[in-house]
């Protein structure tokens, strides 16, 4: 999907997308509102990325979104609400309606939903009604895993459009220690530091701790994160208890947060490791230490 990244619109196809005049493109344009580049014969040409990040700040619904030249996501279908409605996104992902499922998530975010509100939302009450069918009903795990890469495939390409390239933001690096499975709740507390303006650096899931500490050697990050969906053993209870001290040293945050994770005293300082109970606590964190 690196076209992604680098695809352009000029002024008159964005004013399209969102119904605006292609004058109120260009004034805003022109009032830096918009970043823009330059073609060899000085026509305006807008980046995807920027383009979207202004139509959510300024709250423009997209009407016409076959017209950004996305992958077929299903977010065409007009039977798509513009914001996610978990019962329904609940629903498509157990009918295996694949393509309106993930072109739910994507709608909804290109239409001025947050990720934190997403995913702590229709993404999370999913998941936890397709956990109930892992234990109670045959073919549970099936639909578990079928709706896990389901959101997996609507969180990266969200991430692709909104990942920058520049080199001032504060980076974060996280993971899901080792044996820990879980691909999807490490990938959205990345998305959402990506949208909290980080350069986040996903290490993924089944992290040994040691590679967790050569990342943050080499990235020199302003926040660490680890996601837990299993229960920490003593001996990672004991690696991190050594690794926050480590950090305190370094003036590097820590944040913890999963479903499996009890607060535990993990350094003589309380203020050094922050236990968060969901995405948009983490949101609000993280802007939070930019705004510092």
């Amino acid at each position: 999907m690196y076209e992604l990244q680098t695809k352009t619109f000029s002024p008159r196809e964005l004013a399209e997308i969102v119904g605006v005049s292609q004058s109120s493109i260009k004034r805003w344009v022109d009032k830096g509102e918009i970043r823009v580049t330059r073609t060899a014969g000085g026509h305006r040409r807008i980046v995807l990325k920027d383009a979207l990040r202004f139509f959510r700040d300024r709250d423009l619904r997209i009407l016409r979104p076959e017209l950004l030249g996305l992958p077929d996501l299903g977010i065409e279908s007009h039977t798509l609400p513009d914001e996610a409605d978990p019962d329904l996104f609940y629903e498509l992902l157990v009918e295996g309606q694949l393509d309106q499922a993930r072109g739910m998530l994507a709608k909804a975010y290109l239409n001025g939903q947050d990720l934190a509100t997403l995913f702590d939302g229709p993404v999370k009450l999913a998941m936890s009604r397709l956990g109930e069918h892992w234990r109670h009903e045959e073919g549970g795990i099936f639909l578990e895993h079928r709706a896990t890469m389901v959101c997996i495939e609507a969180v990266n390409f969200i991430r692709i459009l909104i990942d920058q390239t520049d080199g001032a933001r504060p980076k974060a690096v996280g993971c899901a220690l080792a044996g820990d499975p879980y691909q999807l709740p490490t990938m959205m507390a990345g998305a959402v530091l990506t949208e909290c303006g980080y350069h986040a650096i996903n290490l993924g899931p089944d992290t040994p701790i040691d590679t967790l500490r050569f990342a943050i050697d080499a990235y020199e990050p302003a926040l660490v994160w680890v996601s837990v969906t299993t229960p920490l053993d003593p001996d990672q209870t004991q690696a991190l208890r050594t690794l926050v001290e480590d950090l305190n040293d370094r003036t590097i945050g820590l944040v913890l947060g999963g479903q499996e994770l009890v607060p535990v005293d993990l350094a003589d300082d309380p203020a050094s490791i922050i236990v968060l109970s969901s995405m948009r606590a983490l949101a609000h964190h993280a802007e939070q230490m930019t705004e510092a």
